[in-house]
């Protein structure tokens, strides 16, 4: 059985005997159970990051904080907890603890309270500790909340059995909810507990020492920017109160924080000057007149610090520091980071009661400006902008590439391409912003709606992904009145051309068609027949070669006083609507077709056909002709991307419109420099074979589809033409048998 000695020893004393008691027996008890569960070796922290509550643990003289020097202690929410497993089939376990207290922090465990003879509510006994059994000692009030007896905190136990396992808490509850168990709220300090576990009277014991302490940074709020401007001394001094914003804490007052500054990079930890105190300015001078970081530090009583940076604007606004360079203007291109040349820059600024003032920028020859008078105002503007050719880079395949990305098939992968498909300004991607620059291809209008520039631009500092739709990007600099060698060195700008999502608009405004560079062909055929004055009759327009076609653009010149297009009729394999065609000024016809989806066009087939009415005899090769205007240069689009040259054909030969259960076309292209498509259509299900072979006649590739009736293209790989030569390839669909030479060069 154990021995409680209760002698008047000072506390280390009395615990060095209490510990050597306990551990002597340990050997014995060790084999033996109850046994205690979780009693923790060392002396834990708990840390404590609520805000301090003055009714709580404030009643002086008893109590004192040296954290903040006086007596009203900060508490915060305590687990104090210890498990006892029982014995198989023993009697029922109990536990009880003795919590020791150090109120006033002088290093003595003065106030002592016990579960099984708790204080009243609301109370605790100071100085009891060497007492017998703790008795008598000084009245606490540390629950001083104006709320009657029966609702102040009162200390107590909370048991909960689990098998053989008891587990008991330290716990707060109140005499009018004795079953409401909240956590207990213990002052800062050092403290201790003895636990005490038994069953069958067999006692285990647990006994640690603890502390609470604050452990929560101060909160604090520094000026995203800070502007300061250099004197004759070439030099200029921040203060922390320039920087600070806001700086508080959950318990130390805002008076006894310690703030200090530094530039960003120049130290270690809190920054104290040589004496040992805060360092409250940070200097700057000559060689720091671009972007510039400090740091500010704040450290509360119990030691916690917090950080925050911000950024300093070093200005020369008269001019003390050595002039260098004035700041280059320029603007870059989002798509290919290319010079924009043309681009007018304009300075603004305002008076009262007068307008705003404008004043340009000249220009250099390599098309960049340079700040180098500013206007008589404290602050101002710079601005970029452009507004010629809105069709320069503005073709049928960017709407294609639009329609995929509002149905989601192949969405924009860079954010500046939201703002090049926003025709009218609205801040959304929608078929109304086809609808208009389609307008814009076919000639019907020459600017784009609601004063939409054909160039937007914003500060180089913005990456565009998505503004304006899902973010600020400024379109403008604002800047402060200084001194011109406090500027950066660059004041640039990047460009978006309005309606070119795929990057082709030229820098330089000068259209070269890209048309003639090219080696990919896509032929029309016109019938070449005469036509008699009077005459009204369907002109069919048909693809020679065919493919897989996402869009297609041309301008049809004709001779007004010859021949009159009444209508463009959507009877062949494109679905067009009125508004894919118009006739902007006599004998032009303009077209552009787009989808999302790709349509398959086989050799021969109508597109569309044109109505005319002619008003002398003539055969169609005299009237029409592929327009040579840059505007609209002659392209169709294929699934892959590629654009191909349109070239107009006329043919003397009537079109073979007998179609039995397959045709199948010859290859294209033909000769290649890869791989090849095999068209063809069917009028029913087939399994249709493709073989290729040399011309031993040793197959060298295979490959049976089934397909479904309508138009195909067989992909030929470049892989089954292994090396440059002719080839032999033979198709199988159905009854029909077609086979040919195809050529890789």
């Amino acid at each position: 059985m154990r021995k409680t000695l209760h002698l008047s020893l000072g506390k280390g004393l009395r615990t060095y005997l209490w510990l050597t008691l306990s551990l002597a027996s340990a050997p014995i008890l060790a084999q033996q159970c109850p046994s205690i569960i979780n009693c923790q070796l060392g002396s834990p922290n708990f840390c404590d990051e609520s805000a301090n509550d003055q009714y709580l643990w404030n009643d002086a003289p008893f109590t004192y904080s040296p954290t903040i020097g006086d007596n009203d202690l900060h508490e915060g929410p305590i687990d104090l907890n210890i498990k006892l497993k029982g014995c198989n089939g023993g009697g029922l376990s109990s536990i009880s603890y003795t919590l020791y207290l150090d109120l006033d922090n002088d290093e003595v465990l003065e106030t002592v309270l016990r579960s099984n003879d708790p204080p009243p509510a609301g109370k605790v006994q100071a100085n009891n500790s060497f007492n017998p059994n703790f008795s008598g000692g000084d009245t606490v009030q540390f629950d001083r909340r104006l709320l009657p007896d029966s609702m102040l905190y009162r200390f107590t136990l909370e048991l909960v059995n689990s098998g053989d396992t008891t587990t008991g808490w330290v716990r707060f509850n109140t005499a009018a909810e004795p079953f409401n168990y909240v956590p207990v709220l213990l002052p800062e300090g050092r403290h201790r507990i003895e636990w005490v576990g038994v069953q069958d009277g067999v006692p285990r014991y647990c006994d640690r020492n603890f502390r609470v302490r604050d452990c929560k940074k101060p909160t604090l709020n520094c000026a995203p920017v800070v502007s300061v401007y250099l004197d004759a001394t070439q030099m200029v001094s921040l203060h922390l109160s320039q920087v600070l914003q806001s700086v508080t804490d959950n318990i130390t007052p805002d008076s006894q924080l310690l703030v200090g500054i530094r530039r960003l990079g120049s130290g270690m930890g809190f920054p104290n000057n040589a004496q040992g105190n805060p360092q409250d300015t940070a200097m700057f001078n000559c060689q720091n007149t671009e972007n510039q970081f400090i740091e500010l530090w704040a450290k509360d009583k119990a030691g916690n610090i917090q950080n925050c940076t911000a950024s300093v604007l070093v200005y020369d606004t008269v001019g003390f520091c050595p002039f260098t360079t004035l700041p280059s203007i320029c603007a870059h291109n989002y798509a290919d980071d290319g010079l924009i040349r043309n681009v007018a820059f304009s300075l603004g600024w305002s008076t009262p009661n007068q307008p705003i003032n404008k004043s340009q920028l000249e220009v250099s020859t390599f098309g960049c400006s340079e700040l180098s008078a500013m206007p008589s105002a404290n602050i101002f503007t710079l601005r970029a902008s452009k507004d010629t050719l809105p069709r320069n880079g503005l073709t049928t395949f960017d709407l294609v590439l639009i329609s995929k990305h509002i149905l989601a098939v192949e969405p924009f992968d860079e954010g500046w391409k939201l703002t090049a498909a926003d025709a009218n300004r609205s801040n959304s991607v929608t078929t109304f912003d086809i609808v208009e620059f389609r307008k814009l291809i076919l000639g019907l209008v020459d600017k784009l709606p609601n004063g939409t520039p054909s160039w937007r631009f914003f500060v180089d500092t913005c990456t565009v992904w998505g503004s304006p739709f899902f973010g600020n990007c400024p379109t403008e600099y604002t800047l402060p009145l200084q001194a011109i060698s406090s500027f950066p060195p660059y004041l640039s700008f990047y460009g978006v051309k309005i309606g070119d999502v795929n990057g082709t608009a030229s820098n330089t405004d000068t259209l070269q068609g890209l048309a003639e560079s090219r080696s990919d062909i896509a032929s029309l055929t016109l019938p070449d027949q005469q036509i008699q004055a009077g005459q009204t009759l369907e002109i069919p327009l048909r693809a020679t070669e065919g493919g897989e076609w996402t869009g297609l653009q041309f301008s049809l010149n004709f001779d007004p006083e010859i021949i009159e297009i009444e209508d463009v009729v959507s009877n062949g394999a494109l679905n067009l609507e009125t508004a894919n065609w118009a006739k902007p000024q006599p004998g032009v016809l303009n077209l552009s077709w787009s989808e999302a989806l790709h349509t398959a066009v086989l050799p021969g087939d109508a597109l569309l056909s044109l109505r005319v009415k002619a008003h002398s005899t003539r055969r169609i090769s005299e009237v029409f002709s592929l327009s040579k205007e840059k505007n609209i240069q002659p392209e169709a689009y294929d699934v892959a991307g590629v654009s191909h040259v349109i070239k107009l054909n006329f043919s003397q030969k009537p079109s073979d419109s007998a179609i039995g259960n397959a045709q199948v076309f010859a290859p294209i292209p033909n000769p290649t420099t890869g791989s090849a498509r095999l068209p063809l259509r069917l009028n029913e299900p087939e399994i249709v074979s493709l073989e290729i072979s040399d011309l031993a006649g040793k197959v060298l590739w295979h490959n049976a589809s089934a397909l479904e009736p309508g138009a195909h293209f067989l992909e030929i790989p470049a892989a089954a033409l292994p090396q440059s030569g002719v080839y032999v390839w033979r198709a199988f669909a159905g009854s029909v048998v077609q086979s040919g030479r195809l050529v890789r060069l």
